[in-house]
């Protein structure tokens, strides 16, 4: 029997367990799929704080969503997304994805898609239009994840060291 995998709104007392997915997904998860040479051109100083800010943010902004999955009583992923408006584009409000993680055992067991289809709804709810998410190039497992889900690669984005040989 496969284990039940449900998805709840993330509270205060989940802030370790989302501390250590976020570093997780920003440290160790990055490490695994940028290459080393690019690894300076996506990394920030101070690195804890700025993890720490970053999930407070999403914890507190009325705009944002922070979701965790569960099964067996365990953390096994999360997402968090925030509502965005351009009025200028044709679909101006649309939905993105900050962060998706689901631990390295769990993968593969549709906690990932449950966590996507999830904050979609609430998106959706919000009056959003478009669905956002973005990963680094060579994270073949997200891109593979991601057109599973029905999205469409948009926008490549390219980084240059500039005077270094």
């Amino acid at each position: 029997m496969v284990p039940t995998i449900h998805v709840r709104e993330a509270v205060d007392s989940d802030r370790a367990v989302l501390m250590g997915f976020h570093r997780s997904l920003y440290q160790s998860h990055r490490d695994e799929v940028v290459a080393k040479e690019d690894l300076p051109l996506v990394e920030y100083r101070g690195y804890d704080r700025i993890l720490r800010d970053d999930l407070d943010a999403l914890m507190k902004h009325q705009s944002s969503y922070v979701l965790v999955a569960e099964s067996l009583g365990a953390a096994i992923g999360y997402i968090t997304g925030r509502v965005t408006e351009e009025p200028r584009r044709l679909l101006p409000r649309k939905g993105v994805v900050e962060d998706w993680y689901v631990v390295p055992e769990s993968r593969g067991s549709g906690a990932g898609a449950l966590l996507v289809r999830e904050i979609e709804v609430r998106f959706a709810a919000a009056g959003c239009d478009v669905i956002e998410s973005a990963t680094w190039s060579g994270n073949e497992g997200a891109r593979r994840a991601h057109d599973a889900l029905g999205f469409r690669e948009i926008r490549v984005m390219y980084r240059k060291l500039i005077g270094r040989s």
